[in-house]
């Protein structure tokens, strides 16, 4: 039996072609900095670790496909009227943390897919705590929410998630 060496060079030459096109799609998708009140980070067939230090959040977008993003946003702050933040997981995983003195509300669909948010109860915040709205989806993916008391940590201290949802 012959080994079809063509066969498997082009395989390999398309599956290039579209990782290249993936990552080139997913960086026209990406708009705002670190700094931006409003956010969209793309990923497709790759990882992208964030940390946002927007001064009044309001909208922020995450898409990821076949990879993982990992989003910190304990060094944000929201915009008085609250902030809303859209998680899209496909065949892949979205990490977020936030401070604990945030009331995090969350809306989900999950298709074979999970949504884990370790979040402080909202009985436990005061009326007044900043409000971040987040809207998950999950296609055979997963989104990890967590909140967390140190703030203003060194990047990547404190940090990882570990399980089904990390990337």
């Amino acid at each position: 039996m012959r080994f079809p060496v063509k066969s498997v060079a082009g395989l390999v030459v398309v599956i290039a072609g579209l990782g290249a096109a993936a990552q080139a799609l997913a960086r026209r998708k990406t708009v705002g900095d670190e700094t931006a009140d409003e956010f969209e980070i793309a990923t497709y067939v790759g990882g992208v670790q964030r940390t946002c230090r927007a001064p009044s959040l309001r909208r922020g977008g995450v898409s990821v496909f076949c990879g993982g993003v990992d989003l910190d946003l304990r060094e944000a702050a929201l915009d008085p009227a609250g902030a809303t933040l859209a998680l899209s997981a496909t065949w892949g995983g979205v990490n977020v943390t936030v401070p604990e003195t945030w009331r995090v509300l969350v809306e989900q669909r999950a298709v074979l897919g999970g949504v884990d948010a370790r979040v402080t109860p909202p009985e436990e915040l005061p009326v007044d705590a900043p409000t971040l709205r987040v809207e998950v989806t999950a296609r055979l993916g997963g989104v990890a929410l967590r909140a967390d008391r140190s703030s203003g940590a060194p990047e990547g201290a404190n940090h990882r998630l570990e399980g089904w949802a990390s990337s």
